[in-house]
């Protein structure tokens, strides 16, 4: 992985911005300010040979094309912050489209290259990413077979929710071959005794903010703090609950203990029923699990060691 202050130096191709419309993929290059369009990102590559692709966000249907990409040295930068994106628009008093969106990413990636990091470390990476992303529409779809299931007994139904179980369950074994690639869950792995697909979602999307930003902004970032009732989660803080909740239901060691610790007392309140005090302390389970995966991510790179 090349270093942010030199990625426009690359050798071997250039700098190329890119934004994703509904059908097409536009770009500009380093070298001019013609907007090109392409029909994927394939085509893109193949054409411009570039040797740095920045980005605003990558679409999921684009995630195994990047992981493949980067197995060829090609390094992908994501825009940190969206709402810069807009505000640049705005500054110029120019209107959202898929053209002007590509030569604003262009003009703040010139303007401060901090602002963006490395969509990815690894090939690996990408493609635990990919994986995760599948995981999760496939868990929600299970869901729905499970309770399609009680309300009808017929015996097809019953054979779609059992197959579908099936083949979640086997995509998560296969989630968790391929995340222990990355060093970061490998090591929550030996040292914490978490896996799974909510985990390796988490530290292949957010390893660089787990590395980066401090606890505050962690337990901000990932909505463990504050009312939700007017706001829905995303899926990071989702998933992070759903870790805390199975850590819970395993009686794991370490967590479960935090777990009867701070429920008894949440309980002793006295103006909590035990449903709230449950809530309460799960997110305070989920915010031990957060801060005990940022001291591992601090001193732990995300690619592995050659």
């Amino acid at each position: 992985m090349v270093g942010l202050a030199s990625v426009s130096r690359q050798a071997g191709g250039e700098v190329v911005y890119v934004d994703f419309g509904r059908n097409k993929v536009y770009a500009i290059t380093d070298e001019s300010n013609e907007v090109l369009v392409f029909n994927n990102l394939v085509e893109l590559a193949e054409r411009l040979r570039p040797a740095v692709i920045v980005v605003d966000s990558l679409p999921g249907k684009f995630q195994e094309t990047a992981a493949e990409l980067a197995k060829t040295g090609v390094t992908v930068l994501r825009l940190k912050d969206l709402k810069k994106l807009s505000e640049e628009l705005k500054n110029n008093g120019v209107q959202k489209s898929d053209e002007n969106d590509v030569v604003a990413l262009k003009i703040l990636f010139r303007r401060n290259i901090g602002d963006f990091q490395p969509l990815n470390e690894t090939s690996e990476e990408l493609t635990v990413r990919a994986l995760t992303e599948l995981w999760v529409q496939e868990a929600f779809l299970k869901k729905v077979s499970k309770q399609a299931r009680t309300t009808t007994r017929h015996p097809v139904a019953t054979e779609i929710q059992k197959t579908h179980r099936r083949l979640v369950e086997k995509l998560a074994e296969e989630i968790h071959r391929e995340a222990m690639k990355l060093p970061l869950y490998r090591l929550t792995f030996e040292r914490l005794g978490l896996k799974g697909p909510a985990l390796a979602y988490l530290l292949s999307h957010d390893g660089w903010a787990l590395r980066t930003l401090p606890r505050e902004k962690l337990i901000f970032r990932f909505q463990i703090t504050g009312r939700r009732k007017h706001r829905r989660r995303k899926t990071k803080s989702k998933l992070l609950i759903m870790l805390a909740m199975s850590t819970v239901l395993n009686k794991h060691p370490r967590y479960y203990q935090l777990y009867q610790k701070h429920f008894e007392r949440f309980k002793a309140e006295g103006r909590n029923s035990s449903k709230r005090a449950y809530w309460k302390t799960i997110l305070r389970v989920a915010e031990r699990i957060l801060r005990d995966l940022h001291s591992l991510a601090k001193n732990t790179k995300q690619t592995l060691d050659t």
